[in-house]
Order: C-alpha cells, then sequence, then structure tokens
C-alpha cells in the first residue's frame, strides 16, 4: 500500500500498490473545497483504478465526508482538478455522478423499511413491459433479476418479498452494493 497525504489535513489515501488495471477512472489533483473563508479539503490527490482499492483515512474534520460529497457530486470542489476517464468534471448533482458509473452506499440507507427487498432494489429504475401507454411494471422480472444479482454477488435472502427493514444492517449494505453494481457502477464508494 502507498500512502498519499493531503497538505494541511489530518488524513491519508492507502492505495494498492500492485500494478495499476489500467487509467484511472477517477483523479483529483490538488482538490479542495472552501465553505467561504473555511477551508475543509485542501490539496488532496487520489487516483481510483479499475479493479483497485482505495481507501480514505482520517480523524475527525480531516474532510472525508467533503471528499466523498465532491466525487459522489453533492458538492463541487472550488481547487484543483477533478477528472473522471481523464475528462475534466464538476458534478452539479449525483444524477450526474450516476451517470459516469460513480454510486456511493451510505451507511444510513435510504431504503423504504415496509417495502420487499426486490422494489428497493429496484426503487426509481423500476422494469416495465408493454407498449406506450400501456406500460406496466413488469415485477416477475425485477423479482427474478434482482434475485440473480443478489446471488452473484453471494447474497442468497429465502424471501424477496420481505421487508427490507427486516434484513440485518449487513444484508441491507449488501443489497444496496448489488444494486449499485447491476446498474452499471463502476467506481463504488462506500461510507
Amino acid at each position: 500500500m502507498t500512502t498519499t497525504q493531503g497538505t494541511g489535513t489530518h488524513g491519508a489515501v492507502l492505495q494498492d500498490t500492485a500494478a495499476d488495471a489500467g487509467s484511472a477512472v477517477v483523479e483529483l489533483r490538488n482538490a479542495g473545497k472552501a465553505y467561504g473563508n473555511i477551508r475543509a479539503l485542501h490539496g488532496v490527490s487520489l487516483s481510483v483504478h479499475p479493479g483497485k482499492v482505495t481507501c480514505v483515512l482520517g480523524d475527525n474534520g480531516a474532510g472525508k465526508s467533503t471528499l466523498i460529497k465532491i466525487i459522489s457530486g453533492l458538492h463541487q470542489h472550488t481547487e484543483g482538478e477533478f477528472l473522471v476517464d481523464a475528462q475534466p468534471v464538476r458534478f452539479s448533482t449525483p444524477r450526474e455522478a450516476l451517470d459516469k458509473g460513480i454510486a456511493t452506499v451510505y451507511q444510513d440507507l435510504a431504503v423504504v423499511p415496509l417495502m420487499p427487498v426486490w422494489r428497493n432494489f429496484f426503487l426509481g429504475s423500476e422494469m416495465t413491459r408493454g407498449p406506450w401507454p400501456l406500460r406496466r411494471l413488469d415485477i416477475e422480472a425485477m423479482k427474478k433479476t434482482a434475485d440473480e444479482e443478489l446471488r452473484n454477488m453471494g447474497i442468497v435472502l429465502d424471501d424477496l418479498e420481505q421487508p427490507i427493514g427486516t434484513l440485518s444492517g449487513g444484508q441491507r449494505q449488501c443489497v444496496a452494493i448489488a444494486r449499485a453494481v447491476y446498474f452499471g457502477a463502476r467506481v463504488l464508494i462506500l461510507d
């Protein structure tokens, strides 16, 4: 592992030292974020490569959450460069980050506890069938796909009809991770 430390912060970025598996998907160069006169983040550089794990560590107040918010499209950087696939970006929304293949799974997951697992898996991106204007939800396809994708991630649930709120926190996070991968995440941020 290699360590890259940002200037003026109390954090580090740990990166796998094995040979990079291609060009960086995400790269920040001396990135920072200021809120008025307050510098929340300064001089952070990191590269995220396909198939590699990058871990951001730091004290409270070191800027980890701010960094995640920049990469995931919740905030814009105010200094330095932010590149995705070697192209400069400035996300205005998390949707823009998702469109570039960057997904974030937060510790406090955005799930609907009383809805079934399969509904949460497709929430906001439901499969449909039939011609317009008679289009309707393809419930069987969603159940089958959710089950297959969860199994591909090693998650076997007896009943996808059970409310997601009945699963353990770890199981809910696994569902969120499988969902992000299914919908094309190339970079997965776990907060």
